[in-house]
């Protein structure tokens, strides 16, 4: 992949034709990349004339003309300065078709550096950094930290003076907005303005660190990096919930986690001994890519694309590299070959995925509040309990009143008047009253069924999930596999007669025969669809029965009319491939047509299952008993509902994980999964650090060697990103490029003063950017003087304060802040607040592909922008109208947007 390098900036040039020594990271090398390295570089396939320009070596030997590119002091002797001042038009270089011609001053460049002995240097990234001694200052009073003599130096090199301080207030916006990424009450300014004290700012800068809303606002700008959305991406580009994921990165850094574990959890969280949940959703992170459910194809195509997603979002992110360059061929401009992107390849090449809807390996992670809710049920039920005695004496005497009462009806068969689906789904009524679909086979899918019943006081609705000879394996599902998921089950009624509006029903509780593992029946119930409920289709291809009970009773005396919905979000066709409904009247409804509570009450007592007694006590505890009681039974029933729904709400998240023998990795031809060619082993890229083989290597040697201290690019990269949300532009200006095609650092020893004092710290995130904020260089004003646009037009020499447009997602917070409708809570399921009616539906032209946006009520409407659902083909609008990316690869620099 080549990219066009940036123009070198004007005083850069001025620098280099001064009397000063020429620098060949910083003056030459930028020249030879742009000009000479894609026929003249490190991709030996590409190469002309076998001249490698890119090393010293390359360029001292002796061609096959006889003649030297480079003679370190000679002109006249150097074939470089005759090709690039020749007249002759087929011996010129650049030649014309390169369409870029040199200029004047970097010919000059050139032969000076030549006279100077035409030396080379490694590339200045992948030197391991050093601390610079603090440059000494005339403006001493100026410095408040070693940034700013580092600033103030150059400067003062410069001719230039800094800017004086912003005002208190202007000062106060700017750091609330770049720390939590809100503006700043009016109450908090009021504190401001009126603490004269030395120290306010500093109270400030450790209170904004301190709030939630940093954790937050930290987590936007990383959810871009690791492609995070709320959806698969491609064609269907349907549901997931990697939410857990985003959590996790909020958490980490409200706490402050460290930047070096912070690294080591999400690229090899699963492979820490004993690891934890929560270090084993951190591996979310390389789990966020793109994944395609659409039929036909190819399964190990897309797995080929999943990895070097992978591999190009780790180089990217941690190392400011671009690896891709490499897939094909040896990269044009860094020291990478195609041997070695596949060696890194080999790292993340051992996931037990399929290409198509390869949604495993993942776990079940439980919602927040759980286990608190476990303890008040325990509580509860330990109340209930002490009364045991009473209980039981009022349970003797009620039996006997029971034995012979007529038992109650059970359930009744009901038949749909009418079922419809996606496009191109078919249902078909069999005798026995059950439907069977047919037709098209949707990826995510909603069965929209119509009844009629002249019943009331109806308590709960059955579903029978039925196996047929027409369904994958004979099997109830329609999955490949005869499985199927059932993402949410919903009811509405009207009365018969037409006169009345619907009326939603709410679900209690719900109940099965079986629930396959971290796929709990209650999950239909939760509003989630990223959950749902599944019966282990490959190994029980069994009928299955589930029953939803209604909160309150319901159904119209005069008829009903009643709507129930099936909804599939999961893909890969898992819907439901032949079912049955069914009401009941019953106060104690169960499953199947079991025995009545009169029939339990006249079994004698020693021969009553634990299930009968357990059924005869709730009854009892919920009809008969006294006040005080029935009130401690509805209690427990209350509190295991919540604990049931709390556990339908947990998530079902991708993680990493590695196969128990490793998959064999191969050099790809051309990049293409079907080319295979040299077999090759785990390992990083020569010009890089050692990376110790003690054993095999793997994702977390992998880890700990980018934040071993060591290697030369991982702390500068992270240093430069944070420098780059705070003034608008990195030190090196190419956040996501610090290979050979990158921009020199406008402050090249305070960039490595900055990675140092990073790493020695414990790679303290809080620390830098306190740092950071706390310096006169952030503080000064943005006010921009006549002389500072001739001589410091884009602020490179830092000669005044920041200053840039807010990102989307902040345009949206500072609104809703501003108006005091914004919403704080922490967390959670995406949610969807105000959106053009009809978009999804316009954008996406597969039917039943998630195609409608159910928008949210109440304070799910107003949450910081974070938390908004993000899908890939239709990003939310308000902020893709201010260049917020559509997540489908990894993005380290936003555009900034003018309006």
């Amino acid at each position: 992949m080549i990219r066009s390098l940036t123009v070198v900036c004007f005083w850069v040039i001025a620098s280099a034709l001064s009397a000063d020594p020429i620098d060949f990271n910083r003056d030459i090398r930028p020249i030879l990349s742009n000009y000479c390295y894609e026929c003249h570089g490190p991709d030996s396939k590409q190469r002309k004339a076998d001249l490698r320009l890119d090393e010293e070596q390359g360029s001292r030997v002796e061609l096959k003309s006889g003649v030297q590119a480079v003679v370190p002091g000679n002109l006249e002797e150097s074939e470089l300065i005759y090709r690039i001042t020749s007249s002759d038009a087929d011996e010129r270089m650049p030649p014309k078709d390169f369409n870029k011609q040199l200029s004047e001053d970097q010919v000059k460049l050139l032969k000076e550096w030549i006279k100077q002995g035409g030396n080379y240097q490694k590339h200045w990234s992948f030197i391991v950094p050093q601390k610079a001694q603090l440059p000494k200052v005339r403006q001493v009073k100026w410095p408040r930290n070693p940034i700013d003599y580092f600033v103030l130096s150059r400067l003062e090199k410069g001719g230039m003076k800094p800017s004086p301080e912003a005002d208190k207030a202007t000062l106060l916006r700017r750091v609330s907005f770049d720390l939590t990424g809100l503006p700043p009450t009016i109450e908090q300014l009021d504190s401001f303005l009126s603490d004269k004290s030395p120290d306010a700012y500093r109270k400030v800068v450790k209170r904004l660190l301190a709030s939630p809303r940093y954790g937050e606002h930290m987590a936007r700008y990383w959810l871009d990096a690791a492609r995070y959305a709320d959806t698969n991406g491609y064609q269907y580009d349907t549901h997931r919930s990697m939410w857990p994921w985003r959590d996790w990165v909020i958490n980490a850094y409200n706490r402050n986690l460290s930047f070096d574990r912070f690294t080591i959890e999400q690229l090899a969280g699963d492979l820490l001994p004993d690891a934890t949940l929560d270090q084993k959703v951190a591996t979310g992170f390389n789990r966020n890519h793109p994944i395609t459910i659409e039929g036909g194809v190819i399964g190990e195509e897309y797995r080929t694309e999943y990895v070097v997603d992978r591999v190009t979002t780790t180089a990217q992110v941690w190392m400011g590299l671009s690896f891709l360059c490499a897939r094909c061929h040896d990269h044009k401009y860094d020291p990478l070959s195609q041997k070695e992107f596949y060696e890194f390849y080999a790292f993340f090449n051992q996931v037990p995925e399929r290409g198509q809807s390869g949604f495993t390996p993942n776990i079940k992670v439980p919602p927040r509040g759980v286990e608190q809710a476990k303890a008040k049920l325990t509580n509860s039920e330990e109340k209930l309990k002490a009364k045991e005695k009473d209980i039981q004496e009022a349970q003797v005497k009620w039996e006997k009143t029971i034995k012979l009462q007529t038992p109650k009806s059970g359930w009744e068969i009901i038949k749909p008047t009418k079922v419809t689906g996606g496009q191109g789904t078919t249902f078909k009524e069999l005798p026995d009253t059950s439907v069977l679909v047919g037709g098209n086979s949707l990826p995510s899918e909603t069965y929209t069924i119509k009844l009629k019943t002249k019943e009331s006081g109806i308590t709960a609705i059955r579903l029978e999930c039925l196996t047929h000879p027409s369904l994958p394996h004979n099997g109830p599902g329609r999955a490949f596999n005869s499985n199927f998921v059932l993402g949410e089950f919903e009811a509405e009624i009207s009365p018969a007669s037409g006169d009345g509006k619907l009326q939603r029903i709410q679900f209690k509780r719900a109940a099965a025969d079986y629930s396959q593992k971290n796929y709990h029946i209650g999950a239909t119930i939760d509003g989630n669809q990223g959950t749902g409920w599944a019966v282990d289709g490959p190994t029980r291809k069994e009928n299955r029965v589930a029953m939803f009970i209604a909160d309150k009773t319901f159904g119209f005396e005069s008829g009903t009319d009643l709507t129930i919905r099936l909804q599939f979000q999961f893909g890969s066709i898992h819907s439901i491939g032949r079912f049955r409904l069914a009401l009941t009247r019953d106060v104690d409804p169960q499953l199947t047509h079991g025995e009545s509570i009169p029939q339990i009450a006249s079994t004698l007592e020693a021969k009553r299952t634990p299930q009968q007694k357990q059924r005869l006590r709730s009854h009892f505890l919920k009809t008969a008993a006294a006040p005080e009681l029935r009130l401690l039974q509805s209690n427990v029933e209350l509190l295991q509902t919540n604990v049931k729904r709390l556990q339908g709400q947990g998530a079902t998240t991708m993680i990493m994980q590695d196969m128990p023998q490793p998959r064999a990795t191969h050099i790809l031809y051309r990049g293409q999964y079907d080319q295979k060619r040299e077999v090759v082993n785990a390992d990083k890229p020569a010009f890089l650090p050692v990376l110790k083989k003690d054993g095999s290597l793997n994702r977390l040697k992998l880890a700990r060697w980018l934040v071993d201290g060591k290697h030369p690019l991982t702390a500068r990269v992270a240093v430069n990103r944070h420098w780059h949300r705070l003034f608008g532009v990195g030190i090196v200006k190419t956040t996501e490029e610090f290979g050979v095609q990158g921009d020199w650092p406008s402050h090249p020893e305070l960039l490595d003063w900055l990675a140092v004092y990073f790493t020695e710290n414990g790679w303290d995130t809080k620390a830098l950017l306190k740092l950071i904020v706390m310096s006169s260089t952030y503080r000064q004003s943005s006010k921009t003087s006549p002389s500072q646009l001739v001589h410091d037009t884009e602020n490179r020499f830092l000669s005044r304060g920041p200053r840039h447009r807010l990102d989307a997602e902040v345009i949206r917070d500072n609104a809703l802040a501003t108006s005091g409708l914004l919403v704080d809570s922490i967390g959670g399921p995406s949610v969807y607040p105000y959106h053009p009616k009809g978009l999804w539906l316009e954008l996406n032209n597969r039917p039943g592909y998630s195609r409608t946006y159910k928008q949210d009520s109440g304070d799910k409407l107003y949450r910081r922008s974070l938390y908004t659902y993000w899908k890939r083909t239709v990003p939310p609008p308000s902020m893709a109208t201010f260049d917020a990316p559509e997540r489908e690869f990894c993005l380290v620099r936003r555009s900034r947007t003018n309006t």
